[in-house]
């Protein structure tokens, strides 16, 4: 990482002589890896107890060597209320009948909507600082995000702007109003998804992807070695006839999976596999 690795590291050194507010929790619990990775870069040393067990799995988590020393959960509501927790941080679309019947026990849950765009990631972000008492840390994670997004910028595109189609297991693929697209698009790209008017995620069939026969197509990393019925279909033949290894693209996904500041790396890195792809 560039800038954001290093505010990173200040911002936890400084963590320790930094007032605490009245109010702020001292033991906080997340049940999911998006508010995982969020409270691990923002919560001040001691006041995150305990993280989803996703948090620990390094081909899914970018901060799994942080998640060591906490405690692990699996989104339970009775390993969770034992915690003894003055909140605990969830996504909307998980962990339904933990957070449900936290709250009947009076639990203080905080829900987070997945992020879809970097704006997104800086209202979530400056969110997860006001909730545990760590507003200007979170003002300057968001702040070096817009530095480099607009360095990132500034570095210049592909004037041609090609059409870069993704596509995983079971045939899923995105499109508008999803954080991909807007990586995608941040990285001088076209993304497939959105130019054949798909919006979040949903199944493409092959035949339809085949045809529409973008420049390049990206498969995530942790698909690619997938030996599951579901992953079948990336190595049908019409799959390897189309898109032979100069216009395949391997992207790390760990970096876009959760919208958190660290999502900006991956701008950079789908450049850079774009253009390994297109060397070979």
């Amino acid at each position: 990482m560039h800038g954001l690795k290093t505010i990173v590291t200040v911002l936890a050194m400084m963590l320790p002589a930094v007032g605490i507010a009245a109010g702020t929790p001292d033991r906080v619990v997340s049940v999911n890896l998006c508010t995982d990775q969020l409270a691990m870069l923002l919560g001040r040393p001691g006041q995150l107890v305990s993280v989803s067990h996703l948090s620990a799995d390094e081909t899914i988590s970018l901060m799994s060597a942080e998640a060591v020393g906490l405690r692990i959960n699996h989104g339970l509501a009775e390993e969770i209320f034992r915690l003894e927790p003055d909140l605990v941080v969830a996504g909307k679309y998980t962990t339904r009948a933990t957070v449900n019947l936290l709250k009947r026990l009076g639990k203080h849950v905080e829900e987070f909507g997945p992020a879809r765009s970097f704006e997104d990631i800086a209202e979530n972000t400056r969110r997860m600082g006001d909730l545990l008492g760590e507003e200007e840390a979170a003002e300057r994670l968001v702040e070096q995000m817009h530095l480099e997004l607009m360095r990132l910028r500034d570095e210049g595109k592909d004037p041609n702007r090609p059409v870069l189609g993704s596509f995983g297991t079971n045939s899923y693929t995105s499109g508008a109003e999803t954080l991909e697209n807007d990586i995608v698009g941040k990285a001088g790209f076209r993304h497939l998804g959105d130019e054949i008017g798909i919006r979040g995620t949903t199944r493409l069939p092959l035949e339809a992807l085949v045809l529409a026969n973008p420049d390049y197509l990206m498969i995530w990393d942790r698909h690619r070695t997938n030996k599951s019925r579901s992953a079948s279909v990336l190595s049908h033949p019409a799959l390897d006839a189309r898109f032979g290894e100069e216009r395949r693209v391997s992207a790390d996904t760990r970096y876009w999976i959760c919208g958190t500041p660290l999502a900006v790396d991956a701008i950079q890195r789908l450049r850079d596999a774009v253009r390994g792809s297109s060397a070979k």
